[in-house]
């Protein structure tokens, strides 16, 4: 936006300067006045054009360093936000896997109990029919 408006200046002022030399250099000549004279003063328009132009070229300087620095700020927000968020990130990948590894233990345990409760019931079932055996044997005998 500032280029933009620094290279319009810049064309007005040469358009401005481009079109008052032609009618100096004609009021001059018209006037008399000698070749040195004429010489000093397109000199001098020629002198005032490139201030005008250094002075534009100056202001797009400073609009492209200030550019430069919104961008530096901008790139350092954007670095401190993304070692936030990998950060953050990194927790909670921590904190999910220690969830993952504890919901795992619980299911391996739960899993073992169930087995373990089977085995239980199977040999007290089991048991039970042997010693019935063992009296209905003693029984017989």
């Amino acid at each position: 936006m500032i280029r933009l408006a620094a290279l319009a200046l810049f064309l007005s002022a040469s358009a401005v300067f481009a079109a008052e030399a032609a009618p100096v250099a004609d009021s001059l000549s018209a006037a008399g006045q000698g070749p040195v004279d004429v010489m000093q003063q397109e000199l001098a328009l020629r002198d005032s054009v490139m201030q005008a132009q250094g002075n534009a070229c100056s202001m797009e300087k400073d609009s492209l360093r200030a550019a430069i620095e919104v961008e530096k700020a901008k790139s350092e927000n954007w670095e401190k936000s993304y070692n936030t968020l990998k950060k953050d990130n990194e927790v909670c990948a921590q904190a999910l896997g220690i969830s993952i590894g504890v919901n795992e233990q619980k299911n391996e345990k739960a899993k073992e109990d169930r087995q373990q409760a089977a085995m239980m019931s199977g040999s007290s079932f089991l048991g039970g029919v042997g010693i019935g055996l063992l009296i209905m044997w003693l029984i017989m005998k």
